[in-house]
Formats: structure tokens, C-alpha cells, sequence
């Protein structure tokens, strides 16, 4: 392991499970508590719309707070890009952003997707200078430039309903709510440097020494994240993990999603068995990390499959006759939120566990180096069956999400 982080690191003063899960959960419980003074309001508003015109399967109050917190972020990050974009193939990107999921010329569509983003979503020219948005016309424009990234589309999925809600309200309304978002937004930055910046200390010089470099590539959206894009993903994850205990443990079967990287040997040397479902660990390398979590896997009966960046993840949802499955996702923090949102878009019930940093060659580091988890807080998830594990003051909000 790389003793400096990239970006990010778990593991920087003492174990994860010792240092970084319980801040994670404390700031996450502060951060729900502050919410109850204005965007709970709004999501409970929301979440009572849905079930009234039965438009989706209501989701807990703090999912929304999330999504409300997350739009706010990616509007202080990339509304004003989003808004001096004037012609671009917005379709055309999203499209290709999915053609390379399945393609066996993904190399290829990567160069290509990486030029036209640069070209077209990305101008070097002065951004535009609204700082909140006008009317609801502006966040529609942002929500376009998001999925046409492709690396955000999940985002733009989950602001359709939003928008669809916010066409309802007059335009007065509509203002007062974005004020409060962003108002909570800029709380938000702040207080999670104080809590959360001792687990990001590069992320800044990571961006400033390498911006040049990922200007032209594919993946700029996802190394390039600001800092308070690293602390949402944290608070992102905890709130989800929390969100869809219950069903994850209920399930009869349980997969573990894991990345590559954090294999011992490259891609050429694994001996592991390719399926269409991923790569089956064979156990060819007794210190490989995938290795380790298959052992584990045996005693705790579940499979452990390896998956490349950007695949498929509708092939995990649920097919007729099927046990129930639950998946556990590995991932660094600029993607295990969006793939989070994936499987909960297939309906599969899923859980979080980050990498203790990112490594991989292709995104991140010149060699690469194997990356890890903290197998206590796998070890935790696995067996996390009952309800008194939960903090107090998420029992409480979770109760009041049923109103």
C-alpha cells in the first residue's frame, strides 16, 4: 500500500474501523440533526407526493435530505459550467456513456468520450456567473449536462421526479427552496472539513498538480472531485448503508462486488475464472486481497466476484423464481455512491464499503498498487441483523419517515 494517499485515505491515523467509520457515523448523525430545521421539511413534503400519486416506492426521509444536500453540491460545483454550455450532443454522450458498459471496443469509445466531454461540456471560456438558480429552467439545463457526463447520470435519474415535483410549485416557491438548500449546502461544506478533512488531505493538490493531464480523458469527472465531493460520498455512503440494512440481511444470497485493483496480481497474471457475471477468485495468490475475502466468504456463505470499472449492473437485479439477493459494493469515493444508486435504481439491496484508498492504474496511480478494505467493517455488514446497531437518532428519524 502507498503510505501517502492520492486523495483520500481511511486508514491515515489508525484502523478504519477505529477512526474513520465511527466520525463518518457521528458526522452523519449531525448532519441529519441539523437537516430537521429545514431540508427534512422539504424531503417529508416530497416523500408524501410520491405516495399520494404512487409515482415511485417511497424511499426513507434521510435518502431525500441526501438527494436535496447533493443537488446543492452539485450546483455550487457545476451549475455554472452546466449554464454557459449552449449547444452540445447532450444525448449523444449519455449514450455512448452506456455503449461503453457493453462494448468490446471500450477503449476506443473511452478516447472519443473523453474529447467530445472536454469539447463540449467543459468550456475554457468565462463561466457563467449565476450563483442560484434563476427558476427551475436552470436546474433542468444542469440535470441535462449531468447525464450527458455520464459519470452523474444516476444523479440525473434521481432529479427527473424532483423536477417533475418542483413544476407543481410557483416559481417564488421554488426560490425560497433552493435558498435553503444551498444555504445548507454551505453549512455543509464547511462542517465537513472540520469532522472529515483528516481523511482527504490531497485531494486539493491531487487536482491542482494533475488538472492538465485529465483534461482530455474519460474519467476527468471522476478524479477530478472537489473535496466537498469526497465528504458527500462519505456521508452519501453512511446514509445508504443505514437505508437498506434491514433488506440486505433479509436476503437468502449475498454477493460481494469487488474492484480489480484490489487484486495481488495484474489483470493478466489472476487466474480467477471469467464468467459472465465477472471474475470467480481460484485463490491462485494467498495474500491477494480478493483471496482473503473469499476465505471469508466460505465461512460467512458469501461469493466474492470481481468487476471492472463501468459495468453492467442491471444483470444483479432480481429475475422471477430467484432467492432474494443482497450485494455488497467496494469502490473508492468518487464512484461508490453513483453505483450505489444503480442497484437501488434495479431494486437490489445493497451495501457500501469504501475502499481505504484509491490505487488502480487506470484512474489514479502511474503503477498501481493493490488496494484494500477494512475487512472488520465487511466482517460488520455481513452480520449487522439487528436493529439496536443502529444509532438512536436514526431509529428516531427513521420512524418519522413512516409518517
Amino acid at each position: 500500500m502507498n503510505n501517502q494517499p492520492i486523495t483520500y485515505r481511511l486508514d491515515i491515523n489508525g484502523s478504519a474501523t477505529a477512526t474513520y467509520y465511527p466520525t463518518v457515523a457521528k458526522f452523519t448523525n449531525q448532519v441529519l440533526s441539523k437537516a430537521e430545521n429545514s431540508l427534512a421539511l422539504i424531503a417529508r413534503i416530497y416523500r408524501w407526493y410520491l405516495i399520494k400519486f404512487e409515482l415511485e416506492t417511497p424511499r426513507t426521509v434521510e435518502e431525500y435530505i441526501f438527494d436535496l444536500l447533493n443537488l446543492g453540491v452539485l450546483w455550487r460545483k457545476y451549475g455554472q459550467t452546466a449554464l454557459s454550455v449552449r449547444i452540445a450532443p447532450f444525448r449523444f454522450l449519455a449514450r455512448i456513456a452506456e455503449w461503453r458498459k457493453f462494448s468490446i471496443i471500450k477503449p476506443v469509445i473511452d478516447v472519443i468520450r473523453g474529447y467530445l466531454m472536454s469539447f463540449f461540456l467543459v468550456h475554457s471560456r468565462k463561466k457563467s456567473n449565476i450563483t442560484i438558480p434563476r427558476s427551475l429552467h436552470d436546474i433542468e439545463r444542469l440535470v441535462a449536462w449531468l447525464d450527458a457526463t455520464g459519470d452523474f447520470r444516476e444523479d440525473a435519474f434521481r432529479y427527473i421526479r424532483w423536477i417533475g415535483y418542483w413544476r407543481t410549485k410557483n416559481p417564488d416557491h421554488f426560490r425560497e427552496l433552493m435558498y435553503s438548500i444551498l444555504s445548507f449546502t454551505d453549512w455543509f461544506e464547511k462542517a465537513s472539513l472540520i469532522h472529515l478533512g483528516i481523511f482527504t488531505p490531497h485531494v486539493d493538490s491531487f487536482i491542482a498538480k494533475n488538472k492538465d493531464l485529465y483534461r482530455w480523458r474519460e474519467d476527468r469527472f471522476v478524479c477530478m472531485r472537489s473535496r466537498v465531493e469526497y465528504h458527500l460520498n462519505m456521508v452519501g455512503a453512511e446514509i445508504m448503508n443505514r437505508a437498506n440494512h434491514q433488506e440486505f440481511v433479509s436476503c437468502a444470497r449475498k454477493t460481494i462486488l469487488a474492484p480489480g485493483c484490489m487484486r495481488k496480481r495484474s489483470d493478466e497474471e489472476c487466474e480467477g475464472k471469467r464468467t459472465p457475471d465477472g471474475i470467480r477468485c481460484s485463490g491462485c495468490e494467498s495474500a491477494c486481497h480478493i483471496n482473503q475475502m473469499r476465505i471469508l466468504g466460505l465461512k460467512q456463505n458469501f461469493i466474492v466476484m470481481v468487476l471492472p470499472h463501468s459495468s453492467d449492473l442491471s444483470r444483479w437485479a432480481a429475475k422471477p423464481g430467484d432467492p432474494s439477493s443482497g450485494v455488497v459494493g467496494i469502490s473508492c469515493l468518487s464512484l461508490l455512491v453513483q453505483g450505489g444508486w444503480e442497484l437501488k435504481r434495479y431494486d437490489v439491496p445493497a451495501q457500501c464499503v469504501l475502499l481505504n484508498q484509491c490505487g488502480c492504474k487506470k484512474h489514479w496511480d502511474e503503477k498501481g498498487f493493490p488496494t484494500e478494505i477494512d475487512l472488520r467493517e465487511l466482517k460488520r455488514i455481513m452480520n449487522y441483523t439487528s436493529s439496536e446497531e443502529i444509532t438512536p437518532s436514526f431509529r428516531l428519524m427513521e420512524t418519522s419517515s413512516q409518517d
